[in-house]
């Protein structure tokens, strides 16, 4: 066989892991995805990434002049699904990328002119992509081949030359498997009588009856929430073992640790994160950026670009992102003031942004005049040269100086 032989139908460059014993039959099969939500720390890194994707706006723009200009929002953003939200559809599809590695839409409308107006989330069960002789890749959608056009199709993981995104389920399999069997053995060990909860002793001899009638007794009065009489030389007491000493919890925190790695999260968002370990954050809106940037970032750029092709000639859309990085009180006034004094934004701009309603005075910038010559002070109020308004000159922002009187006029004559 020639080294550089094609690859047969089907053939993926990346080979399947091995199935784990913890994860159920297949790693791509229908419970896979479902074993590994039970995990805390894999339900925790999904449903943070994507609630915190899904309730950003999303709105479109254009480009002019080399500034993006805010436009109407076209159908597929007002609402991208006849039965989802934005938001619904935007949970939808990073539950898909996080789960599974692609998140898969069916074009079902267009507009007039062609561009998509919605665009159905497919199951991940029902979609398949394979690669045939010749290279080129399909898309069956409950066992039919279907348009390649129809389909939209946003690969999480890519691997160079494979249009399909890996499962980071799958590739983390062995880890997962751990703080499954970890959990299982927590279950046990604390709750099914892994270990004994009491002991009885006695410094007397006990044959096997009265042993069996004296713990009968112990056990149903602690059943019953009564006092216990044991007897005569009867000692009770509890086996304390520890959460930490049975090495649950040490096992537990290391795999929440483990899980936020490969979601890319930090560890302490998911209730992770080693004691004294942890990044500390000056402040909530740093911490907010740093999550942004790191974690949620990629997440919104890798959206944006899927549906650039979807969008009209000249438009794209764009996440705000200012909610999640909203500044507390304190920082937001020195923001805004220093917007004002660099006349970076008007009064209605900054009022805006606060969902306060415009004055009819606040849409010109707003230039103070302790930072501004005189001459713009009389461009700010409006006074024009030869207008008939008085204009203020260069000496005017000099404070009027007091002279001696002279030709013996006294102080303050005209």
């Amino acid at each position: 066989m020639s080294l550089f032989q094609k690859r047969s139908n089907g053939d993926s460059p990346f080979p399947v892991p091995p199935v784990s014993p913890f994860l159920g039959v297949s790693l791509f099969g229908g419970t896979t995805s479902d074993q590994s939500m039970r995990i805390a720390g894999v339900w925790a890194c999904v449903r943070l990434l994507a609630e915190t994707v899904s309730m950003m706006p999303l709105h479109a723009f254009t480009v002019r002049n080399g500034v993006h200009v805010p436009i109407t929002d076209p159908p597929l953003i007002q609402r991208p699904a006849a039965r989802d939200t934005m938001q619904d559809w935007l949970y939808q599809l990073m539950v898909s990328m996080l789960l599974r590695g692609n998140g898969y839409g069916q074009i079902v409308a267009h507009d007039r002119y062609g561009y998509p107006v919605q665009i159905e989330i497919l199951d991940l069960e029902r979609v398949s992509m394979s690669q045939d002789t010749t290279g080129v890749w399909t898309y069956t959608v409950n066992g039919v081949t279907v348009d390649s056009s129809t389909i939209f199709h946003i690969p999480a993981f890519r691997m160079p030359g494979n249009p399909k995104g890996l499962s980071p389920i799958a590739y983390a399999a062995r880890t997962l498997g751990t703080v499954t069997a970890a959990e299982s053995f927590g279950q046990g060990f604390f709750t099914d009588g892994a270990h004994p909860s009491s002991i009885l002793t006695t410094d007397q001899p006990v044959s096997e009856e009265n042993a069996q009638k004296i713990k009968a007794r112990l056990v149903a009065a602690v059943n019953g929430r009564e006092p216990a009489v044991l007897g005569a030389g009867v000692k009770w007491q509890a086996v304390q073992v520890t959460p930490e000493e049975s090495q649950f919890l040490a096992t537990q925190q290391f795999g929440i640790s483990q899980i936020a790695r490969i979601f890319g999260v930090p560890a302490e968002l998911i209730g992770g994160g080693a004691p004294g370990s942890s990044i500390t954050y000056a402040n909530v809106t740093q911490r907010a950026m740093d999550y942004l940037t790191y974690s949620v970032q990629p997440w919104l750029t890798r959206i944006e670009s899927a549906m650039f092709p979807l969008m009209p000639k000249r438009q794209h859309v764009r996440f705000d992102t200012s909610e999640l990085v909203r500044l507390d009180p304190e920082a937001k006034w020195r923001v805004n003031a220093e917007k004002l004094n660099t006349a970076s934004a008007s009064i209605n701009e900054v009022r805006a942004d606060d969902d306060a309603p415009p004055v009819e005075w606040g849409d010109k910038p707003y230039l103070p005049a302790v930072k501004t010559t005189a001459a713009g002070i009389a461009l700010q109020v409006g006074d024009q040269p030869g207008s008939g308004k008085a204009t203020i000159s260069a000496t005017d922002d000099k404070p009027e100086e007091t002279k001696p009187p002279t030709n013996g006029e006294p102080h303050g004559s005209h």
